[in-house]
Parts: C-alpha cells; structure tokens; sequence
C-alpha cells in the first residue's frame, strides 16, 4: 500500500506542475501556439494543393516552402506527417520533402537541442538531417567546422549511441555537403573531424546520403554517374566504401528502371566485405517503394538469386520499418528470411538503440 500511495502522490505531484505551467503565461502561450498549429494543420489538410500533378517533386517542394514562409517549420512537419498517413507522393518521398523543414527549424531554433525537440525519427528522420543543414547555413558556420563535437553534444542518449544521436551525427554529414556546396570529398574530410571513429562513419553515411537524394535533373550531382552505377563508391578511399554502398543503391535503381534483381547483380560484383551493405542498402529501397506492405518488401527481396542477397536485404528493409512501420512490423517482415536470422539480429540491434 506504501509503494502505491508513494505513486500517488508522484501522479497528484505531477498533475499539479502541469497545472499550474498551463495557467502560467508561458504556458498559456505554449498551449495556445500547440492548439493553433493543430487547427492550422487541420484546416491545410482539406486542401490538395499538387492535384493537378501530383507526382511532381517541384509542386510539393513550393507547396512546403510556402507553408514554412507563412507558418513556421512546425506547421510544415505536422502537415507532411498527416498526408503521409494518406498516402501518395508525400509518403513516397517523404524523406526529402523533410530536409526544408528541417533546414528552416535550424534557422528557427537557438541549437540543434532545441530544434531536435519540435521533431523525431519520422520518415527516417529527414527532419534531423536537415535541422543540421540549416545550422550549416548560418552565418558564422565556418566555426561549427573546428568544433563538430559541440554539434551533437546535447543530444540525448549520446552515451549510449542512441537512435537520436546517430541522426544527429549522420545529419552533420547532411550539413557538411551543404555547407560545401555538394563537394563530396570536401565533407567527407570534414566528418573526418569529429573525434569517435563512430561519429565519423555515421558522418560519412549523411554525404552519401545527401549526395544521392540532392541528385534532380535539373541539377545533378557531380558525384554520380549513369555509365557507372558504383560511382563514387569505387572512386573513394576504403574507410568510406562501407557507408557509401549503404546508400548507393537508390541511385542503381533510377540507372536499372527500378529493376531490382539488376540492382541485386550489380552489387554481388562488387568487393567481398561490400556486398552485404549493398544489399542491405536495396532492402531499405524495397521499404520505401513498398508503401509498408511485407508482401511487396518480401517481393522485392526475394529477387535476389542466394539466400545471403535476400537476408541481408530483408535486413536493411527490417531497420527501415521500424522507423516507418513499427517494430511488431520489422519482426513480422523478418518470418520471410529462410532459416538464418541476419534480419532479426539487425532489427533488434536497432531497437535497442532506440
């Protein structure tokens, strides 16, 4: 009875804080800004505002640039999460539509802290990765470049490489390019910086990533290459190949006309130690294109012609749902590998990093 009136009172103790932060000014401010975003969201999510080409990157990308001009990056982020849930372009390329938003709450916010707590892991948590390309893009940011450490400093559970603090780092990576003007091995030097052997690679896994997603028509990138699928991966140093065939395969698809057993060819050449990140890579893709469906990860995945091609891609695909499916999801995929279990042991990894 003790044990239960002690939590009693931490329940009535907490209750009251709360109430009497709410009744405060700032907390009437807080709440009012809370309840006026959601009615601004719900009012912006009776629109369809790309109906008439909807599968235009172009259409969104002004669509968010607006809202972020007219309402702020909060607004933006909780609007891209709604239509997310009802499908179509914004949940495809959710992503990268992220990135502006979070770039605009790195401009918004006094730190990476700050910013970090308007937002989570939604999406592969492009709005992290951008947050850092806005601090980036502060004036004054050439310092940030002596001091990469103090970035990521306040971000929780840095002690234990948690899930934020991984997207922190890996979103420095996202900064650096930025900064750089897309010069890939002027940040991957930059990540070179950071102090943990850690820290760097998941740096390197941002420049990798930012360099295939930056990549549109009308501005490619300087760092990939139709004639050669692999590129940069076997254009880079060997400390990087590891990150770079992790994020590679996104780009062979677009090459291959999304066929993914060409993908799954193209990766079983390259250097031994380098195919499993490769295929894991594809598994990440096979989530994305699936909409969340297992059936069609499985379909993608099964694509490949040994069994080590489909567990490691069922693998990459499993960590990816956990952020976009859940974890009860990520395990079901995993019943698909054939009697090993690579997929389950890299699901579970992820989540106890979480």
């Amino acid at each position: 009875m003790r044990r239960f009136a002690v939590y009693g009172f931490i329940a009535l103790l907490a209750f009251l804080i709360t109430y009497i932060f709410l009744s405060s000014e700032s907390g009437k401010a807080f709440l009012a800004q809370v309840q006026g975003d959601e009615r601004e969201v719900a009012y912006l999510l009776r629109s369809d505002p790309c109906a008439a080409d909807e599968s235009s990157y172009d259409c969104w990308e002004e669509y968010y640039a607006r809202i972020i001009g007219k309402h702020g990056s909060h607004v933006a982020l909780l609007d891209l999460k709604g239509r997310y849930e009802q499908g179509g372009y914004p949940r495809l390329y959710c992503h990268t539509l992220l990135h502006p938003i979070g770039e605009a709450a790195g401009h918004e916010y006094s730190s990476v802290a700050a910013a970090y707590a308007k937002g989570d892991t939604f999406c592969r948590s492009g709005y992290y990765h951008g947050v850092l390309e806005g601090v980036f893009g502060h004036e004054g940011s050439e310092q940030l470049l002596h001091n990469l450490d103090s970035l990521c400093a306040e971000v929780k559970g840095k002690e234990r490489y948690s899930y934020d603090y991984f997207s922190c780092v890996h979103g420095i990576g996202h900064g650096l390019m930025a900064y750089s003007d897309h010069e890939l091995f002027e940040s991957l030097e930059g990540c070179d910086k950071l102090s943990g052997e850690w820290e760097k690679s998941s740096c390197h896994g941002g420049v990798f990533m930012e360099n295939v997603i930056s990549d549109m028509p009308d501005e490619p990138s300087k760092y990939l290459k139709r004639d050669d699928p692999l590129y940069p991966c076997n254009a880079v140093a060997d400390t990087y190949r590891y990150q770079c065939y992790l994020m590679q395969t996104s780009h062979m698809l677009t090459i291959y006309d999304g066929d993914f057993a060409k993908v799954f060819a193209a990766c079983s050449g390259v250097e031994a130690k380098y195919r499993a990140p490769c295929y894991q890579s594809l598994g990440r893709d096979a989530s994305g294109w699936s909409y969340g469906s297992i059936d069609e990860v499985a379909a993608y995945c099964t694509q490949g012609r040994t069994a080590e091609q489909r567990a490691e891609c069922l693998a990459g695909a499993g960590v990816d749902f956990i952020q976009s499916q859940g974890a009860e999801a990520a395990r079901e995929l995993c019943k698909w590998e054939e009697g090993g279990n690579i997929c389950s042991q890299a699901v579970e990894q992820s989540l106890g990093a979480l």
